[in-house]
């Protein structure tokens, strides 16, 4: 009879947690005496991966395609986030934000799954572990070595990171920039020429830098900053290449943050100019689900002429479940 009562109340609480918050129900669980074998369980952000054959523009929130939401029950894990997908040979990586639960007091890591399909994913293990948080793991190859752009904000740097055994040895190559902590750094080369679109967060601008090579020093770009509405100042994810165009994906902060993903195609980029402009504002948007809370992440591999691989985060921080300490 209590399993019964047991199991009616939590699939009631993860019925209600797409849409509501839980609080009341979770402060009665924190209680005393109900603390003293109850305990709440939230499920944080949460990452996933979907295939689509639609255009870049027509992406949204809502009717995703089949899908597989990764999540990790680890016991220190209080969710994934900052998804960045990748492929070599015949192989999927994704490599994301490793956070730890407050109460430990930690940062969070960075750590890493693969697939065959790109959609069962198997977590394998957390490959940077700094004594500063890290998050926004960008990882891309070059000259047949594979490089890691992570957000390290707390060092006041921009880290350049190299495989010295890939997927999971990886030591820092290059500080790229310091003093200053900038986050969500990400680059496209364009003729011969990189350049990096940064986000101070002190001051809470885009920046733009260019630079000769990959590991050259930063020149500030004339048209720096770029902006510093919260509708597009902050990055999230790398440069998306299609159909013979570049576009920039950008938080939308405007309802808080993480409440959605702006899509804009940059119209020009050079040494002494960068236009864009907006495509779709939002592309995806905070709904209910595991997109309740928040959304602010997305990373794109084409597959073929049209197929795309598609990995998105999401934040539901509603108490799902009742779990027996």
């Amino acid at each position: 009879m209590l399993f019964t009562i047991f199991w009616i109340v939590n699939m009631a609480l993860y019925i209600r947690s797409k849409n509501h918050s839980n609080k009341a129900l979770e402060k009665i669980i924190l209680k005393f005496p109900f603390n003293l074998f109850l305990k709440p369980y939230k499920q944080g952000w949460t990452i996933l991966t979907f295939k689509t054959s639609k255009p870049l523009e027509q992406f949204n929130t809502i009717n995703l395609p089949h899908k597989s939401t990764i999540n990790l029950a680890d016991k220190d894990c209080s969710g994934l986030a900052d998804p960045f997908l990748f492929k070599e040979d015949s192989n999927y990586y994704l490599f994301f934000e490793y956070e730890y639960h407050k109460y430990l007091k930690k940062g969070a890591d960075i750590a890493y799954a693969t697939s065959k399909n790109g959609i069962d994913w198997v977590y394998q293990k957390k490959i940077l572990q700094e004594p500063f948080h890290q998050s926004y793991p960008y990882v891309f190859k070059k000259d047949e070595n594979f490089y890691m752009l992570p957000e390290s904000y707390q060092s006041n740097q921009v880290r350049l990171y190299k495989a010295k055994n890939f997927p999971e040895n990886w030591v820092l190559d290059t500080v790229l920039f310091e003093g200053v902590q900038f986050v969500d750094t990400i680059f496209v080369e364009v003729d011969a020429i990189y350049y990096w679109i940064t986000t101070n967060l002190i001051s809470n601008e885009l920046l733009l830098f260019y630079s000769e090579n990959l590991k050259a020093p930063w020149i500030k770009h004339p048209c720096s900053p770029l902006t510093n509405y919260v509708k597009n100042n902050r990055n999230a994810g790398p440069i998306i290449k299609y159909n013979c165009k570049l576009y920039r994906v950008a938080q939308d902060g405007t309802k808080g943050y993480g409440s959605g993903i702006n899509l804009y195609q940059i119209l020009e980029i050079s040494k002494t100019n960068y236009v864009e402009r907006a495509i779709k504002e939002p592309l995806f948007f905070k709904k209910s689900g595991i997109f309740k809370d928040a959304v602010h992440q997305l990373s794109i591999l084409n597959e073929n002429g049209t197929e795309k691989l598609v990995a998105l985060d999401g934040a539901n921080f509603a108490m799902n479940k009742i779990i027996i300490k």
